[in-house]
């Protein structure tokens, strides 16, 4: 049976190092959505939990509650709002016309769009929204960002990070003593490892890093490798075929196994035209089916993912793309 090996040290090394750069476990917000980044969020929320995460962010209300109860703050990213808000949760308040759709009470982070335009108030509105909060009885526990381009070598991130920090004085001015209370978090992954310390009663929100992957750092490690399990082998005959179509011709005999692993499982579909080289060196042969596919050589477990770089190049796409399509239906286990 295919599996995915979730290494526990690569993810305890990790997240010392993003603590570390925050200034401490109690600064650090982890983001758990779709399944952690494919990595299994049910296995890694206790892991995190024990080294002192105990804030955390997701996609929505259901993955909030398979979650509960591990930690203490869990911050729903991208709510419908339905006037029943769970008051165990977080919400963030990504659009200023759900403040009166918001049950009375929710507790909230409002998002301020600092030039990303996807989400949030313009920092011109904070005053009026300010207080459009307060006579809807919505709870401001903290206030967020998104950086646009936090990868990209260029003054967007210095722009926005200069704007977010002008916002901060604002609300301070606005609410002053209702402002100690607050908490504050733009620096997302590649944010966090660009810059030297975070602001005072700034915390960092951090993604895909937590696995190891970093334009910014080389300290980190991968947490995830795909594998699968032989289910047939055979000696390909020179002249013949293997798989749908018959796209690979075998120059010559050639040991071959077939892999309980395809498309079905949230790969990309390899079409078997270019050169698809596994971490082991092998290629992958033919075109994948939905449940398996053929590589030469007959390993009886063969790595199929240990760096999802290597994929998303290959396929001309990034490494989230890879990570998060993985079916949450593989078995996942920690060594």
């Amino acid at each position: 049976m295919a599996y995915i090996k979730i290494n526990r040290a690569a993810y305890e090394h990790n997240l010392d190092l993003i603590a570390s750069k925050a200034g401490g476990y109690e600064k650090v917000i982890c983001v758990f959505k779709d399944n952690a980044y494919g990595h299994g969020a049910k296995i890694l929320a206790p892991i995190a939990k024990a080294k002192g995460i105990n804030f955390i962010a997701v996609k929505n209300e259901t993955e909030a509650k398979e979650l509960q109860g591990i930690f203490e703050h869990i911050l729903i990213l991208s709510h419908h709002p339905h006037a029943n808000e769970n008051e165990n949760f977080i919400y963030a308040l990504n659009d200023r016309n759900d403040i009166k759709k918001l049950k009375k009470n929710t507790k909230i982070h409002l998002v301020i769009d600092t030039n990303m335009h996807r989400n949030g108030i313009a920092p011109k509105e904070l005053e009026e929204v300010l207080c459009e909060l307060k006579s809807h009885g919505l709870q401001l526990h903290g206030v967020m960002m998104h950086f646009a381009g936090s990868d990209e070598m260029d003054a967007s991130y210095f722009v926005q990070k200069q704007k977010f920090k002008e916002v901060k004085k604002n609300i301070q001015t606005l609410l002053q003593d209702e402002a100690e209370k607050l908490i504050f978090h733009s620096h997302n992954s590649e944010a966090l490892f660009r810059t030297s310390t975070l602001e005072p009663k700034e915390y960092c929100r951090v993604g895909l890093v937590q696995f190891g992957y970093a334009y910014f750092s080389d300290e980190l490690h991968k947490v995830l490798s795909l594998w699968a399990e032989k289910i047939s082998q055979r000696t390909l005959k020179k002249g013949q075929t293997v798989g749908y179509g018959g796209v690979f011709c075998a120059k010559e005999n050639l040991e071959i196994a077939t892999y309980d692993l395809g498309y079905a499982d949230g790969l990309l579909r390899y079409d078997g035209k270019k050169e698809l080289v596994l971490p082991n060196g092998k290629k992958m042969l033919g075109k994948m089916s939905m449940d398996s596919f053929s590589c030469e050589g007959d390993d009886d477990v063969i790595c199929v993912i240990d760096d999802a770089n290597a994929m998303a190049s290959f396929f001309n796409t990034i490494n989230y793309e890879i990570l998060v399509k993985l079916s949450p239906n593989l078995k996942r286990i920690v060594i």
